[in-house]
């Protein structure tokens, strides 16, 4: 018969040989190999990186719009939509879009970027 201090040993002791096996190569499982970097994949990281900055609404750089104020400060305002079609008129009334846009705000002149 196993005597309980045996087990409080025993026990701890499985626990660590089973961690330490799992840092072996025992249970590793080989996945897919990463292509090695070359002049074109890095060229398409950056044209990808590229494309992420643009994608998506930045406030412009507002500085110095207008010679006669000291501070001039990035606003959205809502534009003008157009209609192209009778059905987009139709629909009009029940949407509760409005596309806004980016533009400078110095005093009380608003000017595009």
């Amino acid at each position: 018969m196993v005597s309980p201090q045996h087990l409080i040993f025993a026990i701890p002791l499985l626990i660590l040989l089973i961690s330490t096996t799992s840092h072996l190569r025992l249970f590793d499982v080989e996945g897919r190999k990463l292509l090695a970097e070359t002049p074109h994949n890095s060229e398409v990281k950056e044209e990808k990186a590229m494309w992420r900055a643009q994608i998506g609404s930045r406030p412009p750089r507002c500085e110095r719009q207008c010679s006669t104020c000291s501070r001039c400060e990035a606003i959205q305002v809502p534009t003008n939509a157009r209609v192209k079609n009778s059905a987009a008129a139709r629909d009009e009334g029940h949407s509760n879009y409005k596309p806004m846009s980016w533009k400078c705000k110095c005093g009380n002149l608003i000017f595009n970027p």
